[in-house]
């Protein structure tokens, strides 16, 4: 067989360069999206928090004072009962989504949940002592109360 002079093309070696160099990039892209989705989750409970204490704090007004809570699960069941049931002048949360409300441990009581379906805890203004009124926490992207990642109002 004769080899063509001068024959066009790229050798293994090019090819697997370039097949490097985008490898890089696409994981430096990906990178990039997750932190900004992590972001944009956080910033979703910030403003699931604010009109979750915004329907606490009508229901105080027009119920004398907070449900109650004790920061369990149990007190998300009933925050979540009390502020979409019409009691009072309620519903007091009325533009939930279904991804909002979930049955996180299986016993038939809806919670209100984080976008990582962790439920929203719910602690009223006796059982802290900070001096707040209530607090309401989620867990954050780890899924675990108490470390750095939860996001507190």
């Amino acid at each position: 067989m004769k080899k063509r002079a001068g024959a066009a093309g790229f050798t293994i070696v090019e090819i697997l360069v370039v097949i490097a160099i985008i490898s890089t990039l696409a994981g430096l892209l990906m990178t990039g999206v997750m932190i900004a989705r992590t972001k944009i989750r956080k910033d979703q409970v910030k403003i699931s928090l604010a009109n979750i204490a915004m329907g606490l704090k009508t229901y105080q007004t027009n119920m004398g004072d907070y449900p109650p809570g004790s920061g369990d699960i149990a007190s998300s069941e009933t925050l979540c009962k009390e502020l979409t049931t019409a009691k009072g002048y309620g519903p007091y949360l009325t533009r939930l989504e279904s991804k909002e409300i979930k049955d996180t441990n299986g016993n038939a009581e809806l919670e209100l949940v984080d976008p990582w379906n962790g439920p929203i805890v719910y602690t009223r203004g006796d059982n802290l002592t900070n001096g707040k009124d209530f607090e309401l926490r989620s867990a954050g992207p780890d899924g675990i109360y108490g470390t750095d990642d939860d996001i507190v109002m």
